[in-house]
């Protein structure tokens, strides 16, 4: 018992060295709760400070734009920060798409924020005034409207009068068919409960009897067949966790003389799992400096992982910050002397060409491109444009176009790019220099950059080219505005007509 009292002393001490910032009562309460099992305790924590720790690099890297997007959506406010905030890594900070999420859920930014306070009786007679329109459609199409249902079904589906209808006449039809097998089966229910068969849900019961035509023999053994599947699920998993207990126990059983081992391994600085480090350990054939040693090494390591990892975010944040932002027709710089397209990247940005490539004819969507080009070059007066494919054998210039192949020189045409960047003739040049292409190449982006010229993702390019060749196929979105904020606007634009009306494709 003393020996017990005094391992469970140990792992106390254990947990606090790893866990300064707990509470004692914290950590004994969950010692209790996992019968001391010091692994599993020391995986909640640590499960916890992850958490708290990607919660607060999210926050530092999204929290400004979270905020103007909150601003833009008041009633995003009802949702936990922290789910809006992996939502802006999940789109890797793109607040367009963040705005499309926010929309599909329906949260626009003139919905009602919901009082907490507000009772049950209070909610229906607000909705009750919301959709009396509805309610009176409703009531004219035979529907009871005095079910509370319908009430929480035109709320749900934003007052659809034809979405409830369907609703209604599927529930309707149900119901007709469960009273139909009542009426059917009923000397079979009758039977059924006097030889003892108990089926708390009737409904279950119908579809059997329905399944098996009405025969009681053979809804006895579906009965039996269901009630042996359920036996045995109910088996197995007691065996498992039986078994799973067993292991556990056998695991992380620490003797006196593991936890000597461990004082000497905790004032060496190896800190972590106690029994992985005495894994570990006995690995090491119950050698203390060789534990240390790798420990160390496996340490290095990480750490190498870690800074490749921070360099990667870095990167990514610059090339992010790198592009331009092309809101409107005037944010095109007024400098610009030569514009490289890069034509395999723009290929996939729209559907229709996208579908040509999927349909095998990419020498349509080449040209199609280059047509788009040069429409767009006609207005901007640029003196070299020039598109460039991974490769192509449609060479011939398009009015103002110049179309290259990077093959057979180049590999793809992000290499094509790069040499182009470095040629010494261009240093002073890429000041004035525009490279159309996506993020998809980050290495790409960042030498280019660090070349001196300015990139445009290419999406922004063709929103720029519906900007001025084809501005009644703008969308111009007015957001609603509160006492705090002001009306915002977006822009929609119908790249699909484009590509119809400048490339003329069907």
């Amino acid at each position: 018992m003393a020996s017990n009292q005094q391992q469970y002393d140990e792992q106390l001490k254990l947990l606090q060295e790893r866990f300064p910032t707990e509470s004692r009562h914290a950590l004994l309460r969950q010692l209790e709760k996992n019968n001391g099992d010091v692994d599993q305790v020391r995986a909640h924590f640590f499960q916890r400070e992850f958490r708290h720790k990607k919660l607060e690099s999210l926050e530092t890297r999204y929290g400004s734009t979270l905020n103007a997007l909150q601003q833009e959506y008041p009633s995003s406010h009802s949702l936990k920060r922290s789910s809006l905030l992996k939502t802006m890594e999940r789109f890797g900070g793109e607040t367009e798409y963040v705005r499309q999420y926010l929309e599909r859920l329906g949260i626009e930014s003139d919905d009602r924020v919901i009082d907490p306070d507000e009772t049950k009786e209070q909610q229906r007679e607000r909705l009750r005034k919301k959709y009396a329109v509805q309610l009176a459609e409703l009531s004219s199409a035979g529907i009871n409207i005095k079910c509370p249902c319908v009430l929480t079904q035109l709320e749900k589906n934003h007052g659809d009068v034809h979405k409830i209808l369907e609703i209604m006449t599927r529930h309707k039809e149900k119901k007709d068919k469960i009273y139909e097998l009542d009426l059917k089966y009923k000397d079979q229910i009758a039977q059924l409960e006097a030889d003892g068969v108990k089926v708390k849900n009737k409904q279950y019961l119908l579809q059997l009897l329905d399944k098996a035509d009405g025969q009681i023999d053979k809804v006895k053994e579906l009965l039996a067949e269901r009630n042996e599947q359920k036996h045995s699920i109910n088996s197995s998993s007691e065996g498992g966790e039986k078994k799973k207990d067993a292991s556990l126990k056998k695991q992380h059983s620490i003797n006196i003389d593991d936890l000597d081992h461990i004082k000497q391994l905790r004032a060496a600085g190896i800190h972590g799992n106690p029994v992985k480090i005495l894994a570990v350990f006995h690995e090491c054939n119950d050698s203390i400096e060789l534990t240390i040693a790798r420990f160390q090494k496996e340490r290095e390591e990480r750490e190498e992982q870690s800074e490749k990892r921070l360099q990667q975010r870095i990167s990514l944040a610059e090339i992010h910050d790198s592009y331009l932002n092309i809101n409107h027709q005037n944010d095109w710089p007024n400098d610009i002397e030569q514009v490289y397209l890069d034509g395999n990247n723009m290929m996939f940005v729209i559907d229709t060409l996208r579908q040509l490539c999927l349909n095998r004819a990419s020498q349509k969507t080449e040209r199609a491109i280059a047509q788009i080009a040069n429409a767009w070059n006609e207005q901007m007066c640029i003196p070299n444009v020039e598109l460039i494919f991974d490769s192509t054998h449609q060479l011939d210039q398009i009015g103002s176009i110049k179309v290259t192949s990077a093959h057979p020189t180049y590999s793809t045409t992000d290499d094509m790019l790069i040499d182009i960047a470095r040629r010494t003739h261009n240093h002073e040049k890429n000041k004035h220099t525009i490279i159309v292409t996506s993020d998809r190449a980050r290495h790409t982006g960042i030498l280019l950059k660090h070349e001196g010229c300015q990139l445009v993702k290419s999406y922004a390019w063709f929103a720029h080219c519906a900007m001025i060749l084809t501005p009644d196929l703008i969308n111009e979105e007015e957001s609603s505005s509160t006492d705090a904020t002001p009306k915002s606007r977006k822009s929609r634009y119908n790249l699909d007509e484009l590509v119809h009306r400048i490339a003329q494709i069907d």
